[in-house]
C-alpha cells in the first residue's frame, strides 16, 4: 500500500537525522561559534538571498509571527539589520543587511564551509559526488 511507511524506515530515517543534528552541532545554542542561534544565521542568510520581508521569511521558514518579530527586533537591536520602507508600496518595510550583518554573515558562511570541508576531509571525491547526488534526489522526491 503506498503512503504508508514501515516502522522500521520511519526509525532509520528518524536515526540519519538525530547523527546529522549531531554532526552538524545544529543543537549547540550559537552556530558555529558564533554569537548567533541557528535561526538568526539562517535569517541573514535568507535576508542576503532576497528574502527580505518578514512575510516572506514567515512563509519561507514557516515561523510563528511573534518569534519571527522578537528575532528581527534582536538582529536589529544587534545592528545586523535594519529596516527601510519600500518607496512602490509604503506599507511594506524592506529588510537589510548592514556592513556588521554583513560582515556576520561572511563569518557564518566561512565557518560553515570550513566545517563541511571538515567533515568531508577524508571522504573521497568520487563518494563525495555519490553523496551529493544522493542528497539532491531527497530534496527532489521530497519536493514533489
Amino acid at each position: 500500500m503506498e503512503g504508508i511507511m514501515k516502522q522500521s524506515d520511519i526509525d532509520k530515517i528518524r536515526q540519519f537525522d538525530r547523527f546529522y543534528t549531531n554532526v552538524l552541532k545544529l543543537t549547540d545554542k550559537y552556530h558555529l561559534h558564533t554569537h548567533y542561534t541557528l535561526l538568526e544565521a539562517r535569517i541573514l542568510l535568507e535576508i542576503n538571498a532576497g528574502t527580505n520581508t518578514a512575510n516572506q521569511l514567515l512563509t519561507l521558514l514557516k515561523l510563528d509571527k511573534g518569534y519571527l518579530s522578537r528575532v528581527l527586533k534582536k538582529l536589529e537591536n544587534d545592528k545586523l539589520i535594519s529596516k527601510e520602507v519600500d518607496p512602490s508600496d509604503l506599507r511594506i518595510k524592506k529588510l537589510i543587511l548592514t556592513n556588521d550583518g554583513h560582515a556576520a554573515l561572511d563569518v557564518i558562511n566561512s565557518r560553515a564551509d570550513s566545517q563541511i570541508e571538515g567533515l568531508f576531509a577524508n571522504v573521497p571525491s568520487e563518494d563525495i559526488n555519490n553523496i551529493i547526488k544522493s542528497m539532491e534526489e531527497i530534496q527532489n522526491k521530497l519536493k514533489e
